[in-house]
């Protein structure tokens, strides 16, 4: 997917107000990065980003990091986000790569709980958002089971 499709959304909903270059990142462009879209009704309704990234502390196995994870908010609810987590995990997996992290809000953590995330370390406030975070790890083989039943 261009990341020309994703940041419109990464705006929209999770730097609304703010201004559009709050969106662009270096990775973005890597040969590796993947952009991840959603579609409900001929609509883009979520958006995710995949690209390795070492966590700031081991995991046990090779991991790979989601960020700018965004559902519009009409459609959050639906499946959306449970859609997104599960194709990132197909794309891991067949990759070879077993773990899958990252910032979470912290009022979005029952959400990655709920497919098999756990959190690690310490919460910290994040500097661009000013927003509570943990970091949250999924096993890839974990997160397919738990997105594979449904919303």
């Amino acid at each position: 997917m261009p990341v020309e499709v994703v940041r419109p959304i990464r705006h929209k909903v999770l730097r609304p107000g703010r201004d559009v270059a709050t969106v662009r990142t270096s990775n973005d462009d890597l040969p590796a990065t993947w952009h991840l879209a959603a579609s409900v009704d001929g609509e883009v309704a979520g958006v995710m980003t995949l690209f390795p990234d070492a966590p700031p502390f081991d995991l046990g196995g090779a991991a790979e990091r989601f960020r700018w994870m965004a559902v519009v908010p009409g459609r959050q609810g639906q499946g959306v986000g449970r859609a997104l987590l599960h194709e990132a995990a197909r794309l891991l997996e067949l990759r070879g790569v077993p773990l899958m992290w990252a910032h979470g809000r912290d009022s979005a953590q029952g959400f990655y709980e709920r497919f098999g995330f756990e959190v690690r370390g310490d919460g910290f406030i994040d500097p661009e958002t000013d927003i509570s975070h943990h970091i949250v790890v999924g096993a890839v083989a974990a997160v397919l089971a738990a997105t594979d039943n449904g919303p």
